[in-house]
């Protein structure tokens, strides 16, 4: 009488949670450049001259002329006052790109703002 052993069916779901794990565990965050606007202002193609009252809800346009909502869900690896920091500047993130439905949002692990906003000169005249 042949029986089955626990070891091979051990063995094919070790392999399998390995496998799902590996899965998991190498999703790529996507590498974007762009600016931090309103969504508003993303919508209208006023980039670079957004009023402060459309600043809400903050977006991620890309250079390609793409946008993303910022998805805020305090999975995001960057606190909400650094996105007030960088509205309007030229940044790059890392983060993951979420799709519900035809809306995409995307999660922001790393935000590097790439050209501050200079310190104030003033003239004597």
């Amino acid at each position: 009488m042949h029986t089955k052993t626990p070891g091979r069916f051990l063995f094919v779901a070790g392999a399998f949670l390995a496998l799902l794990a590996g899965q998991v565990f190498s999703r790529e965050l996507a590498q974007l450049k762009g600016r931090i606007t309103g969504e508003k202002c993303a919508q209208l193609g006023k980039i670079g001259e957004c009023y402060l009252q459309w600043a809400n809800p903050m977006v991620f346009w890309t250079e390609e002329g793409d946008y993303y909502a910022i998805d805020l869900s305090g999975k995001s690896g960057v606190a909400e006052e650094k996105f007030d920091e960088a509205f309007g500047q030229e940044v790059e993130l890392q983060g993951e790109i979420l799709k519900n439905g035809e809306k995409e949002r995307i999660r922001v692990a790393q935000l590097k703002i790439l050209k501050p906003p200079a310190g104030k000169e003033f003239f004597k005249g």
